[in-house]
């Protein structure tokens, strides 16, 4: 862990560079959509990377397929509906108390990182127009 954060500082610093150039070049929103295409480009190429490593049996791929369209059929009923969500909150108020210790570790554990999303999202979410006085007003 300790080599990599190197390395995620520098892919930081050249993602804001390659912002302002983008943004530079081609203006703030066709800058920015540049620049999140280029991640959603390579999101893809990790996801079929990944996919095609896993290599799932036909079997449980079948399986699965079954289970899904189970699940769209019954979601037509609205009977059976109400007792999905029921289980739902059956199993979600049985999992609370074990998952929240669990829960709770890792976002201490990455408090630093949880710290800047959210002063990230404050500062993003704040109103651009502010009343400034020029000088002699």
């Amino acid at each position: 862990a300790l080599v990599a954060i190197p390395f995620l500082i520098a892919a930081g610093f050249g993602t804001a560079a390659l912002s302002m150039r983008l943004n530079r070049e081609f203006g703030p929103e066709t800058g920015s959509m540049i620049l999140a295409a280029g991640f959603v480009v390579i999101g893809l190429i990790v996801a079929m990377a990944v996919n095609s490593r896993s290599g799932k049996p036909d079997e449980v791929v079948n399986e699965a397929d079954e289970t899904v369209e189970r699940a769209s059929d019954d979601a037509s009923d609205p009977a059976m509906a109400n007792v999905d969500r029921e289980l739902l909150m059956a199993a979600l108020t049985t999992a609370a108390p074990m998952a929240l210790p669990g829960l709770l570790r890792v976002v201490m554990r990455n408090l630093p990182i949880v710290a800047a999303v959210a002063a990230a999202a404050f500062i993003m979410t704040r109103s651009n127009q502010t009343d400034v006085l020029e000088p002699g007003e």
